[in-house]
């Protein structure tokens, strides 16, 4: 669990590539649950953010460099993110802008109507539905960014014996950010 919860130590390619894939299979069950669920449950994926963080501080730590330099794999994850948002739905036949004309279309039509629970439930329906529709591109597209972060990621080679941070084994506490 220390893995998960600290970003004290280091950690080698092997340990860093475990956390990886369970963090990844992890992020899809939640993933899953937002789309076949609730999408408001979508929040819970807040759950993984510092355990990625913190994989990320000791794998840098384990190349004797500071784990501020995780900023750039969140920075280069977002951009990442952002392009393949674009581009991978559209390769599954999604058409994101038309689902969303539609939603907004189906929402004047039932504001009208001045029933704010049949246009709350239409909204969640609809969302729902958007959700579920973007769920295996999603995926995909959390597979893509996961690999090029883990392929930059392996660019940083451990550091043998000690070093600022601790011992290989990644069991000494470090200071964390220097």
């Amino acid at each position: 669990m220390n893995l998960y919860l600290s970003p004290n130590g280091r950690i080698d390619q092997p340990t860093y590539w475990r956390g990886v894939i369970t963090l990844f299979v992890v992020s899809s069950v939640l993933s899953a649950i937002s789309a076949y669920v609730s999408p408001f449950l979508g929040i819970l994926g807040l759950v993984v953010v510092w355990p990625w963080i913190a994989l990320h501080v000791k794998r840098f730590h384990d190349a004797d460099q500071t784990g501020w330099m995780t900023i750039g794999m969140v920075v280069l994850a977002i951009v990442l993110s952002i392009v393949l948002g674009f581009i991978v739905p559209g390769l599954f036949g999604i058409d994101t802008a038309a689902m969303s004309e539609q939603m907004a279309r189906d929402m004047e039509d039932l504001a009208s109507s001045n029933d704010p629970g049949a246009v709350m439930a239409a909204t969640m329906e609809a969302t729902k539905k958007m959700t579920q529709a973007q769920f295996l591109p999603n995926i995909v597209s959390t597979a893509i960014v996961t690999g090029v972060i883990g392929f930059v990621m392996s660019l940083f080679k451990s550091t043998p014996g000690t070093n600022k941070y601790g011992p290989p084994s990644g069991e000494a506490a470090a200071d964390t950010f220097v």
